[in-house]
């Protein structure tokens, strides 16, 4: 495959063709690093929306947590 100018992205199916191309375990390695950056992510999505006052009150969350549980019982 060609070498790559840095500012350059690879499209989808460029990338999907060269996990395929890794050892099982370096597919593993892949996937939980993508893993990692999505966790990440976002992470820093709460965060900034944190950074911007945009929280809710924890007993607030907690029982909008509960009434979906037992919504989804039903």
């Amino acid at each position: 495959m060609a070498q790559r100018n840095p500012e350059e992205k690879a499209n989808f199916d460029q990338v999907v063709t060269l996990a395929d191309l890794l050892t099982p375990d370096d597919q593993e390695k892949l996937v939980e690093h993508m893993k990692l950056q999505w966790l990440r992510r976002e992470v820093q999505k709460g965060i900034d929306a944190a950074d911007r006052g945009e929280l809710v009150d924890g007993e607030e969350a907690f029982e909008h947590l509960i009434q979906r549980l037992k919504n989804r019982k039903k």
